[in-house]
């Protein structure tokens, strides 16, 4: 109960954040080519994630088509990587099922503007980590997109669920990169 408050807490924060934003301006950081290949699995892997949660449910909607555009090379994972994120993830849905389900009522979110479901999306994933990143976080926000694709296609509105696997690409890139990187890329989740 502990964690669905703090987590409630923490989403009342971020809306507040999203309707009055502070003006920060943010120095960009240009990426290694380690920690850009690193982003571009972390979005394949969200694709896998996502696939995955909707398998366990038994929905049929997403049968995605390839993230790759023309020149745009998709960088995969293992299927060790894959596998483990997977079951790793499903534990945390299945031990807290009231955060991991519904999370678009929790949310009260029904706009549904890509805009707006990014930010969202974004917010809530730096929520997550706010008090630093691990794999146990990492695997939090997958879980947290998985569980807002799933909500999506419950309410009928599918538009965003192949967004979310670029939007974890992005988010990886600004905030998960360099710490996956330093702790063995994506293999070093499997130790963990």
């Amino acid at each position: 109960m502990k964690i669905i408050l703090d987590f409630l807490t923490r989403l009342w924060i971020t809306v507040v954040n999203y309707l009055f934003p502070k003006k920060i301006k943010e120095r960009k950081r240009t990426l290694s080519i380690e920690e850009t290949i690193i982003s571009e699995q972390a979005a394949f892997l969200c694709q896998k994630y996502i696939e995955a949660r909707f398998t366990r449910s038994n929905l049929c909607y997403y049968n995605p088509k390839s993230r790759k555009r023309d020149g745009e090379p998709t960088i995969a994972c293992s299927e060790d990587v894959v596998n483990t994120l997977n079951e790793m993830g499903a534990l945390l849905e299945k031990s807290y099922p009231k955060l991991y389900n519904n999370v678009l009522d929790q949310l009260n979110w029904r706009i549904n503007l890509a805009i707006l479901v990014c930010n969202m999306f974004n917010r809530v994933s730096e929520q997550i980590i706010a008090s630093g990143v691990n794999w146990a976080r990492i695997i939090a926000v997958y879980a947290f997109a998985g569980a807002l694709a799933y909500d999506l296609t419950q309410t009928g509105d599918t538009r965003f669920i192949r967004c979310l696997s670029r939007w974890m690409g992005h988010f990886s890139a600004r905030r998960l990169s360099p710490w996956i990187r330093q702790n063995g890329g994506w293999v070093g989740l499997i130790c963990f």
